[in-house]
């Protein structure tokens, strides 16, 4: 698969320091998006199981293109408290919609294209006035990743002689290529959740992996979710992380930190027979891989 890479490159330089701050030094932040996995000592290879509810499985196919719509990514070191702000957080794009339109750029990330995009992550917690953290050490304990939407273009076998496919009415088949978003196929997975806004997936401080509220339930600020409220939009909590201590530059150092942010999409998508059972119809479903967040992975290393 190919890689995509992404650099965040942010030069902070602390002028002569205050008799309270000691001397600083340089951040480098880069990050790299791709599709390929990623291994984590404690994790293994994501095995696909199947689904039952959707007819006899048919094959499963991989995105020849696959974009995140992100409202935001990033690093935090303990649960957001809205009255103290203590929590010590690093994003690679700002969840603020005021200060980065929902709609900008920036914010379409394609995992399967080599196409480099610059943007500022924003730092924020216990501060310098000059934007570096004041702790020595902070320990990322949770990663957070979290889409407005995933758009993929799939390329339909060829035993399809159809038009449309009855879960994407709105989209076009052309030369047996259809490009679609996540919503259809995860509505057909979590029927009971509400997923029309963002979905919160929150890995890190946690030994297994779950949904937190497959039935709308209200989630508020906690471990299953420390960085937004995200009252009836869909929580799913995952172990796929190892948690990242961040040491900051003293004396005039530089401190590298290097992110990398997979999704892998190898077989992403299962093709089922639908209610009639029968292969290649319009009536087939869609659906995303059981399990797939467990394809997302991230790794952040410091040099």
């Amino acid at each position: 698969m190919k890689r995509i890479y992404y650099f965040l490159i942010i030069l902070l330089f602390l002028n002569s320091c205050k008799n309270e701050e000691p001397e600083g030094g340089t951040v480098i932040y880069k990050i790299n998006f791709t599709s390929e996995e990623i291994n984590l000592s404690k994790n293994t290879k994501v095995t696909d199981s199947l689904y039952t509810q959707f007819g006899d499985y048919i094959t499963s196919l991989t995105p020849t293109k696959f974009t995140a719509h992100i409202w935001t990514i990033g690093y935090i070191d303990t649960v957001l408290n809205f009255s103290t702000n203590d929590a010590n957080m690093l994003q690679y794009i700002n969840q603020n919609g005021a200060t980065l339109s929902p709609t900008d750029t920036s914010r379409y990330i394609d995992f399967s294209e080599n196409n480099v995009v610059n943007f500022e992550p924003l730092i924020a917690g216990n501060l310098y006035n000059d934007g570096l953290f004041q702790y020595e050490e902070i320990d990322f304990i949770y990663f957070y990743f979290i889409p407005y939407n995933f758009i993929q273009e799939i390329h339909l076998p060829e035993e399809y002689n159809v038009d449309q496919l009855e879960m994407f009415p709105d989209e076009q088949i052309i030369n047996n290529v259809i490009t679609v978003n996540q919503y259809a196929m995860i509505d057909k997975i979590f029927p009971y959740a509400k997923t029309n806004l963002v979905i919160y997936y929150i890995f890190g401080k946690t030994d297994s992996t779950y949904v937190v509220n497959p039935n709308g339930e209200y989630v508020d600020l906690s471990d299953d979710c420390p960085i937004a409220i995200p009252e009836q939009d869909l929580v799913i909590r995952s172990q796929k992380y190892n948690n990242m201590i961040f040491n900051s530059p003293i004396d005039g150092g530089t401190v590298v930190m290097n992110g990398t942010i997979s999704f892998n999409t190898q077989d992403l998508i299962q093709v089922y027979a639908g209610v009639d059972n029968i292969p290649y119809t319009s009536d087939d479903a869609f659906v995303y891989a059981p399990l797939y967040w467990e394809r997302i992975c991230a790794i952040l290393e410091v040099e």
